[in-house]
């Protein structure tokens, strides 16, 4: 039974333990306990049951070792109740444990069927899984659990045959095992009474009880202060929670869900709080970032509702940016769709809070066409080796906070912040042409953007250009990157050209169709293929007569100028 104690925990000090003491109930309890004495239910908003191979391992040894002691804790369980719904309570914290000991029920009520013990198994099934409601003929669980995992723990508890395959369902099959290997036999079916009542009366846990859900995620906030290993993400959650306020919890509670939904790693949901942020007060580490979100929301009902205001806003063109062919850039040209493509292809981030930041407070139109300098600054200073660090995710944030203050009202006053990193076209051709080994997938985006530029120097239409991000265009190896030593005069050329023949000198874009019977043919073999290419750069690669290790110097100091062109710091 349920020792109602009402522990009030010393608080070491401040507003936050003052709440807790005043808003919650402590009492001791046992976690069998929970699932026999309380309707129990994990709210959509909270992360899907997760536990894996080890954690279930850990939690089973640590059972199997407190049974010879007699006695387990097993940490605090925050509850909140439940306005909608006052026959069940809101699981806060706690949800693994008391899922994990749901599922372990489970198996032990399947394993005493197995042998034969059907009313011990109804007893276990009846008091700690489901109830059956009579008038309505059907069975209501003591446990629900949130979408994700609501359909498989159902099917676990009715003993369906068909339960998809996830996490609830692993940890069945582990803990079905550890039982098994517990009770082998008939004889052995005491042991699993013993387990089910140790886990009534053994293990026990300290219940928190709060009257709604944004007291209860003050308690949550609270106990876990001092150190818990809790994500950026489940410190934001608890801190908006507990201070919406009885009129925004619901507002709260569904912007989080529609926020957080839209990202599959918590990682990446951090992630895009952090450019959000940085995209208006500057740079600020991922471990700094819950306290600078603390500071940036204040407590108030109403900032809370502000900012997930601006979160969600801020989403829909995050999201746009990482995918170029999102319906957000319909009407959007096609040279600034090649843009887009350049932060997925060469992953940048750094310049992700700028960009939030002119869509955010420039004309759409202005906006749409900054995407091009910012993809220029960024592939410059890729290629110098300057867009990876901190300086440059500090000066990518400082003209954001520019930008958002109204300090930077054009390209010319951006660039003004970026000068540092931004290379001139003197040090970014001689970086270019000491490029090292790149891969054919960012290869292809650098050809492709000197063909349009190339073109425009021609006199011909971008637009009648071959699609270069079709699977049917290739990047060729104009010298075929398996050739051996006997293809070349000397040692020295051959070493030369194993140090070349995956760097961008030794490149061009060619027509699947054209390619796949090339082979490694050599240069004079490859050359009427080359001119039947609809490729300008190809075409023009076509011209040589021969193909040496200067030729491909001299290809790759062409690149390099027509880099700089396709890509000008203004």
């Amino acid at each position: 039974m349920v020792t109602s104690c009402k522990l009030q925990p010393r608080p070491p000090s401040g507003t936050k333990e003052i709440l807790v003491s005043n808003h919650a109930d402590f009492d001791h309890d046992h976690l069998g306990h929970l699932l026999m004495d309380k309707r129990l239910a994990v709210p959509n908003f909270q992360r899907p049951y997760s536990w894996d191979h080890n954690n279930i391992e850990e939690f089973w040894e640590d059972l199997q070792r407190a049974r010879e002691s007699g006695s387990y804790f097993m940490g605090t369980i925050v509850l909140a109740n439940d306005a909608s719904n006052q026959s069940r309570q809101l699981v806060i914290d706690g949800q693994q444990r008391i899922t994990t000991a749901a599922i372990l029920f489970v198996a032990i009520r399947n394993r005493l069927n197995d042998l034969g013990k059907t009313q011990a198994a109804s007893d276990v099934g009846s008091k700690h899984l489901a109830d059956y409601i009579l008038v309505e003929e059907r069975s209501e669980l003591k446990l629900s659990l949130g979408p994700d995992d609501e359909v498989a723990y159902r099917k676990l508890v009715e003993e369906e045959d068909d339960i998809s395959i996830g996490a609830i369902y692993d940890s069945y099959v582990q803990l079905k095992e550890y039982v098994d290997r517990l009770a082998p036999s008939k004889d052995d079916y005491k042991n699993l009474i013993a387990l089910t009542s140790f886990l009534d009366s053994g293990v026990q846990v300290l219940l928190a009880i709060a009257p709604g859900l944004s007291e209860a995620y003050v308690i949550f906030e609270t106990l876990n202060d001092r150190g818990a290993d809790l994500t950026t993400a489940d410190l934001l959650k608890n801190y908006l929670f507990s201070s919406a306020g009885s009129d925004s919890i619901d507002y709260v509670q569904a912007v989080w869900t529609r926020v957080n939904s839209r990202f599959e790693k918590s990682d990446d949901f951090v992630k895009f709080l952090r450019h959000e942020y940085m995209s208006r007060h500057g740079r600020v580490t991922s471990r700094g970032l819950y306290k600078a979100l603390q500071a940036d929301i204040g407590r108030s009902p109403r900032e809370v509702r502000r900012y997930l205001e601006g979160v969600e806003d801020a989403l829909t063109r995050y999201l746009a940016f990482k995918e170029p062919d999102s319906s957000y850039w319909s009407s959007i040209p096609e040279d600034v769709r090649d843009s887009l493509l350049a932060f997925r292809r060469f992953q940048f981030e750094s310049s992700m809070p700028l960009l939030l930041s002119a869509f955010s407070n420039w004309k759409q139109i202005n906006a749409v066409r900054f995407v091009d300098r910012v993809a220029a600054w960024s592939i410059r200073a890729w290629v110098v080796d300057n867009i990876g660090g901190g300086a440059a995710e500090k000066a990518f944030c400082d003209a954001a906070v520019a930008v958002s203050k109204g300090d930077a009202k054009s390209v010319e006053d951006v660039y003004g912040y970026l000068r540092n990193i931004v290379p001139d076209d003197v040090e970014f051709k001689q970086a270019l042409k000491g490029l090292g080994s790149i891969s054919t997938t960012r290869a292809k985006y650098i050809l492709a953007m000197i063909e349009r530029v190339y073109r425009i120097e021609c006199g011909e239409s971008i637009e009648a250009a071959p699609d270069w991000s079709s699977k049917s265009v290739t990047v060729e190896h104009i010298m075929a990157k398996s050739l051996g030593r006997s293809r070349f005069d000397n040692d020295g050329d051959f070493e030369e050209f194993k140090g070349i023949r995956n760097r961008l000198q030794n490149y061009t874009l060619l027509e699947r169709a054209l390619n796949s019977s090339l082979e490694d043919k050599s240069f004079i073999e490859k050359r009427s293929a080359y001119s039947e290419s609809k490729f300008r750069i190809t075409k023009r690669v076509a011209l040589y007569e021969g193909w040496t290790i200067r030729d491909s110097k001299s290809y790759g100091d062409w690149l390099a100028d027509m880099a700089a062109k396709a890509w000008p710091v203004k």
